[in-house]
């Protein structure tokens, strides 16, 4: 069996069998595996610390057929404060589902794996307010997987939206509706200008400074309504993270 070294985060993990564990990892190098973790089950297991969500490790794996065996781990960053608040926890696991089920396996783009890294990050900082962190991930995530939301020009005819105080969203369609374009049957949701403003900054600006942005009030409901559908359209199921965030907040 071919061996090989990563630098990965683990995105998902689940028991098999009586010792082991299986580990979705999001590797730099490789894109998403699966990968088998020998008695990792067992709390004084060389594997046991480090096949836990959100941690960062550097892995060597041997390529296998269904999945991959993990033959030595090594923490980079455990990000302590995403275990011990039950809030930030709530996030954490919400980027890394979806994270998980946007990526195909062995699709290599290091660009998905470097803003996940980035954001874990950035919810790991206990001043730093996570909603718009987690905002502009959902965003950018999809704009590195080819669902870039129309948010300047019309997503049916690429005209202009216009000046007024509000706008329309077509989340299926992907972006913006100008006046006289119609939905052809689909929800469309009214925005004010401002929050529609606010979407540009968080897709174009750094993330990093994404915390930044006020999202209060109207706006926040208005952009949990966008990007619920927006998100949930593109995938096959429900997040069970995102049920838990939402009774969380």
């Amino acid at each position: 069996m071919a061996i090989y070294n990563a630098e990965a985060i683990v995105i998902r993990v689940r028991d098999f069998d009586e010792a082991d564990k299986v580990a979705v990892l999001l590797t730099r190098e490789e894109g998403k595996v699966q990968a088998i973790a020998r008695g990792a089950r067992r709390s004084r297991n060389r594997y046991a610390a480090a096949m836990q969500l959100f941690t960062q490790v550097k892995v060597q794996l041997y390529h296998g057929r269904s999945m991959d065996t993990l033959s030595q781990a090594e923490i980079t960053e455990s990000f302590r404060h995403l275990r011990e608040d039950l809030v930030r926890m709530a996030y954490g696991a919400y980027v890394c589902e979806l994270m998980d089920e946007m990526i195909r396996e062995r699709q290599r783009h290091e660009s998905p794996y470097l803003l996940l890294l980035t954001t874990l990050h950035l919810l790991n900082e206990l001043d730093m307010e996570p909603e718009p962190i987690r905002r502009a991930y959902e965003l950018k995530l999809f704009s590195m997987l080819g669902f870039r939301p129309s948010l300047e020009e019309c997503v049916a005819c690429g005209g202009s939206v216009g000046t007024g105080p509000q706008v329309r969203f077509a989340p299926v369609l992907g972006g913006v509706l100008c006046p006289t374009c119609p939905s052809e049957g689909e929800v469309v949701h009214r925005l004010a200008r401002g929050t529609l403003e606010t979407m540009k900054r968080l897709l174009d600006g750094d993330i990093r400074k994404a915390h930044m942005i006020k999202i209060t009030g109207e706006m926040a409901v208005e952009l949990d309504r966008v990007m619920t559908d927006y998100v949930g359209h593109r995938m096959e199921r429900k997040l069970k993270s995102k049920e838990f965030l939402d009774s969380l907040k």
